[in-house]
């Protein structure tokens, strides 16, 4: 099957999005299908598969929904994507956030096979949503198959454009986090504990940062360390208090390997997030890194963490109550290991190589219901390349 994955979130972005299409791209490769990825240019940096990826326009980022999102743009995106579908005679579109304007919306709008679209955002209200509900809706109607990454997400979604949504969680590399090396063994006098985010008021570090206190008041070895980058990462770094600095380390972006050592070397993981979370892709990587997890109670968490079995769930926005966890299970070497055991049994469910083949399915279907305008191949066979044509790899 020759298959283009459109998004408007890739590498060197780092997100639960451009996890996402890395993992099902390299899982439908593994299978034996023909994949593209079609995005847009962040900087210079490339991606593993930069092969198979092509790239029109330049990534614009908006705040949005308590986050910086990407947007692609480029005048010329609709005669770009026309020329790509093409030149690549794919089979199916899977189009994730299918509504986001302008690389994702205008694939829609100029595909002629069936499209999937995969919904991963979850909020209480979409402005442009209510405000180009519209042309939206109208866009809406041409994907065969929706998809949605939770059932936060699907409510989202259908809040604005009803219909039938399959839910297909985000996944994980199960293998990789569980087989990651430790920086030095657990037990070796410290408590350690682990943040992974962007630097963003939506991914709430500030109030684990503003928990360290009361944490060391009762947990005098505790030591957090904060992965990641962004608009906030001085802000908060600057912010941290005296007595706290030395407990405190701020690493940057760290991806692959060496973010899962991270995760392995920790014996708490903590997502303090404040909403608008539709999944939480770090709380499965911790989970099966074998840390103990500690996140906000909200609705896209709630899908990933059973309350006291798999994870422990802290109010939003609250240093006291995410400092009271913390202190429990610095306490309760019984209810951490516990937690720990469960967790790692509840996360092969979100394995990729599961989740890849229930969206194989979704293509099946999607492929079921008939092409759109289907361009005879005057060959009788459709182009098979072992990558982009020239000139598609990084612009088109």
């Amino acid at each position: 099957m020759k298959i283009g994955i459109v998004t408007s979130a890739f590498y060197p972005y780092p997100g639960g999005v451009t996890e996402h299409v890395y993992h099902t791209y390299r899982e439908l490769s593994r299978l034996g299908h023909d994949v593209r990825v079609v995005t847009t240019n962040f900087g210079d940096d490339d991606s593993p598969c930069e092969d198979d990826v092509i790239r029109i326009g330049r990534a614009v980022s908006v705040p949005a929904n308590g986050s910086i999102c990407p947007v692609a743009l480029d005048l010329r995106m609709a005669g770009q994507l026309r020329r790509v579908f093409d030149r690549q005679r794919f089979d199916v579109l899977h189009l994730h956030e299918p509504l986001m304007p302008a690389l994702c919306l205008s694939a829609l709008g100029q595909a002629d096979v069936p499209v999937v679209g995969t919904f991963h955002a979850s909020n209480e209200r979409s402005l442009g949503y209510r405000v180009f509900w519209p042309l939206l809706n109208h866009r809406v109607r041409r994907i065969k198959r929706r998809i949605a990454v939770s059932n936060a997400a699907q409510e989202t979604a259908s809040r604005h454009f009803p219909g039938e949504y399959s839910i297909i969680p985000n996944g994980v590399d199960v293998e990789r986090f569980e087989s990651a090396r430790p920086f030095s063994e657990r037990g070796d006098g410290e408590f350690k504990i682990l943040f992974v985010g962007r630097m963003e008021p939506r991914k709430g570090a500030k109030f684990l940062l503003k928990a360290m206190p009361a944490i060391l008041d009762a947990v005098p070895n505790a030591r957090l360390v904060v992965v990641g980058s962004g608009p906030l990462a001085s802000y908060y770094e600057s912010r941290v208090s005296e007595r706290c600095r030395k407990h405190v380390e701020f690493t940057g972006f760290i991806s692959g390997d060496l973010l899962a050592r991270h995760y392995a070397s920790a014996d708490v993981f903590c997502s303090p997030a404040t909403g608008g979370e539709s999944f939480g892709i770090v709380l499965l990587e911790a989970m099966a890194a074998g840390a103990a997890v500690v996140a906000s109670d909200i609705s896209g968490y709630r899908e990933v963490v059973e309350a006291e079995r798999t994870g422990l769930l802290v109010t939003p926005g609250s240093p006291g109550s995410i400092a009271k966890a913390m202190i429990r299970l610095a306490r309760r070497s019984d209810l951490m290991e516990g937690l720990v055991a469960r967790a790692h049994e509840s996360v092969r469910r979100y394995s990729w190589s599961r989740v890849t083949q229930e969206i194989l399915s979704e293509y099946k279907s999607a492929l079921g219901v008939g092409r759109l305008d289907e361009k005879p191949d005057p060959t009788g066979e459709r182009e098979q390349s072992s990558g982009v044509c020239v000139g598609e790899k990084t612009h088109v």
